[in-house]
């Protein structure tokens, strides 16, 4: 190739589809959000006994239905209720009865332990004196006493044989023996044989006493003793425990009694549960309004006559007349680095031509939910013969940039490398020259040139189908 050739093939740089010439305009970056019209305000209806469980449904209005205020949303049937609340009142008189004789029970204990322990301890101290009087004293007294006993009439028969022996020397001296002495001699014979038999009934009676009623005295005292100990050892321990109990078994009955009163105070507020009334004229919609979105949840599974409404669970949502309504959706974390909190724009209602009502950001999450989107709410301008009711569904187009007298060129014509942006300038010569500038946001295949490029200047367009 010829320099000449080559120079010229050098100049004449990338094959281009155009020029564009640089002019000032509009350049606009939207946003869709799909978003669900919401009241300002509404009352959730939900159920939260402390006490009752059983919620039969007997009447209920149907879904969507206006009423006025003071009009029943919903009622339960009650019966059953009236009636465990009639046996919880008389169940509370016999609590009373019960309690008030455990309070006597254990007043008249906290006076009778003591005078029982004091019973006990009188009872061991006489079993310990009789002990010791018997091992140091009576005992040998008795021992001395039996014997004693033996030989007193073991002498009174000596003697009174002596007695009987004289006096028949003395008659028989006589040669005769009168009608006095013989009776005389009678009874003496008879004294004799008296004797003989009290030493008979001594001799017994003193080895028994001796081989057996002392001895049996000795252990009878110390069993006396021991059981005597033993009741009060064993009292000194149970007696308190027992009043211990007592009082711990009172302290517990008040509780439980104090308790049952507050579990009949928490049946007696549950009734109002058992109708459900609107309290404002309203819309009655089934589920609720949480979370910046309306849902039904599982109300299909018990909002319906017999059916068993269960505790904490939002029933229906009243939705007062003339409450202004909002629109709430939820965005991710893209978008939501685009929009800003005060983003305005425009929504569209699905079956209704040529809407486009005038809409306003006004709460915009800086936190994400669970589901990692942030909730954003908008305020909407609707006419005030509005068809349009909670619930229903619109796209609101939210304008997330905006610079009227912006320069841009179609992104195209810009290429980076390195963190450099560049254009193909066209020069004087008419030929492209690489130019650095610095871009800003992209919008509908454009993209916003900050600084590098002036209004007139013209810029080479590539040919990106070669």
């Amino acid at each position: 190739m010829k320099p000449t050739l080559f120079l010229t093939a050098l100049m004449a740089g990338p094959i281009v589809a155009g020029e564009l010439t640089i002019k000032s305009e509009p350049l606009e970056s939207t946003l869709t959000v799909e978003a669900t019209f919401l009241p300002s305000d509404s009352t959730v209806f939900r159920i939260d006994p402390k006490q009752w469980s059983k919620f039969v449904i007997v009447d209920l209005v149907k879904h969507g239905t206006v009423v006025k205020m003071d009009d029943a949303l919903l009622t339960f049937e009650r019966e059953e209720y009236n009636n465990h609340l009639a046996e919880t009142k008389e169940s509370k008189k016999s609590r009373e009865i019960t309690l008030a004789n455990a309070e006597q029970e254990l007043v008249a204990l906290e006076i009778t332990t003591p005078r029982a322990l004091e019973g006990l301890k009188l009872a061991h101290d006489r079993a310990q004196e009789s002990l010791d009087y018997f091992d140091k004293t009576g005992r040998t007294l008795q021992e001395e006493d039996a014997k004693e006993g033996l030989d007193r009439a073991t002498r009174s028969v000596s003697y009174i044989e002596e007695e009987l022996k004289q006096l028949l020397k003395m008659y028989e001296e006589d040669g005769i023996t009168e009608e006095t002495e013989e009776i005389i001699l009678k009874r003496q014979k008879a004294s004799v044989k008296s004797a003989r038999f009290a030493l008979k009934k001594a001799t017994q009676s003193s080895a028994w006493a001796l081989e057996k009623t002392i001895p049996r005295q000795a252990v009878d005292l110390k069993r006396t003793f021991d059981s005597a100990l033993l009741a009060y050892e064993t009292g000194k321990l149970t007696l308190p425990r027992a009043l211990e109990e007592k009082t711990l078994a009172v302290a517990k009955a008040k509780r439980n009694d104090a308790e049952a009163d507050k579990q009949l105070i928490e049946l007696e507020a549950d009734r109002k549960f058992l109708t459900i009334t609107a309290p404002a004229d309203g819309i009655a919609y089934y589920g609720e309004i949480d979370d910046s979105s309306w849902s039904v949840g599982n109300t299909s599974q018990f909002l319906f006559k017999s059916g068993s409404a269960p505790a904490d669970t939002a029933l229906m949502t009243l939705i007062p007349i003339g409450r202004t309504l909002n629109l709430h959706g939820f965005i991710g974390q893209s978008d939501r680095l685009q929009i800003s909190s005060d983003a305005k724009g425009s929504a569209e209602v699905a079956g209704l031509e040529n809407s486009a009502y005038p809409s306003e950001v006004t709460t915009l999450d800086l936190a994400p939910n669970a589901a990692e989107q942030y909730h954003v709410e908008m305020e909407v301008q609707l006419p005030e013969d509005s068809l349009i009711v909670t619930g229903m569904k619109a796209k609101v187009k939210l304008t997330t940039y905006r610079n009227d007298g912006a320069i841009s060129v179609p992104k195209s014509a810009v290429t980076t490398n390195d963190g450099k942006s560049t254009v193909n300038l066209k020069m004087a010569g008419g030929f492209g020259e690489p130019h650095e500038v610095k871009t800003g946001r992209s919008a509908d295949g454009k993209i916003e040139i900050l600084e590098g490029l002036e209004i007139d200047q013209v810029i080479l367009i590539p040919d990106e189908s070669k």
